[in-house]
């Protein structure tokens, strides 16, 4: 099976990790001319220019392209990968999310196995012991407030309906006909969340897959995951336009804005102190990113 691997840069997080993930990329059981390796590059980096060439240079059996896109929206970046790819299969990997060596083998034998179309592969990206020695990136994790699942903790019975751009494998013909990722999206947030809504309805449910895992290196702090829930918020507001009729339970949030926000705890605090805090000032971020959208329609 051809499999095409894609990935979208952000612009402050890939430079830090390219070593690891194209050591990565030539670690792979996978035969390695039959996958291929698409880097999408918004900012169009020297330094992303560099690293790819020696990975090319080093390993010229697997095939690899550069993209350069103009948007650094993650939704537009990964359609133009589609729009290129030559594989049956994609696999959607994130940019801080490091693949295991048998990752790619372990989706194409998924769906080797299971040809349905509307079937998707899912594997977590987990963060490394010493990432998770930090108080925030453990609960991040545990609670499943990063990805929506509480990926170490339940992963023999993932959702059927869950889908991430972080890591997934899906038929391209699939694909394709659900129009791809809205690109009205234009952020890291919230376009594999509305793609999932379209594909579910079309019959499409996803399977956790053993082997398809990722270490996420990237050490997430308070201060940027604020920043990313406020980019949700004004995500959340785009959905709501696009799909009106869902159940959308996250409107609560927006409806608590008098509710007077917390102190930093002391940081002898108990651990149910700081997650408050947490829960407090990420939700606040998100309507506030919400009610500026909003106001901006």
């Amino acid at each position: 099976m051809r499999v095409s691997l894609i990935v979208a840069s952000e612009p402050d997080v890939f430079k830090h990790k390219q070593q690891n993930f194209f050591a990565s990329l030539a670690a792979q059981t996978y035969p390695h001319d039959a996958f291929e390796v698409i880097l999408v590059d918004g900012q169009a980096r020297a330094s992303t220019s560099r690293a790819f060439a020696e990975f090319r240079q080093q390993h010229p059996a697997i095939s690899a392209s550069l993209l350069t896109c103009s948007s650094p929206a993650r939704a537009t970046q990964n359609n133009m990968a589609v729009a290129q790819a030559d594989g049956d299969l994609l696999v959607f990997l994130a940019d801080d999310f490091d693949p295991s060596p048998g990752l790619i083998a372990a989706y194409a034998e998924y769906h080797t196995l299971n040809p349905d179309l509307n079937a998707v592969g899912i594997g977590p990206g987990l963060f490394p012991d010493n990432f998770r020695k930090d108080i925030f990136a453990r609960w991040l994790e545990d609670s499943g407030k990063i990805f929506g699942v509480p990926m170490r903790r339940i992963l023999a019975v993932w959702p059927k309906t869950f889908f991430y751009a972080g890591n997934a494998s899906i038929k391209k013909a699939k694909f394709q006909s659900l129009g791809g990722f809205d690109e009205r999206f234009l952020n890291d947030a919230w376009d594999d969340f509305e793609f999932g809504v379209r594909w579910v309805a079309s019959g499409g449910y996803s399977q956790f897959v053993a082997g398809a895992t990722a270490a996420h290196r990237h050490a997430v702090s308070f201060d940027e995951r604020c920043r990313n829930m406020e980019h949700a918020g004004k995500a959340a507001r785009v959905l709501e336009k696009l799909h009106p009729n869902l159940d959308h339970a996250w409107r609560t949030i927006i409806h608590r804005d008098n509710e007077p926000l917390h102190p930093s705890p002391e940081s002898n605090a108990p651990m149910h102190t700081w997650i408050a805090f947490y829960v407090q000032q990420m939700d606040a971020e998100f309507r506030r990113g919400y009610l500026g959208a909003a106001k901006a329609d």
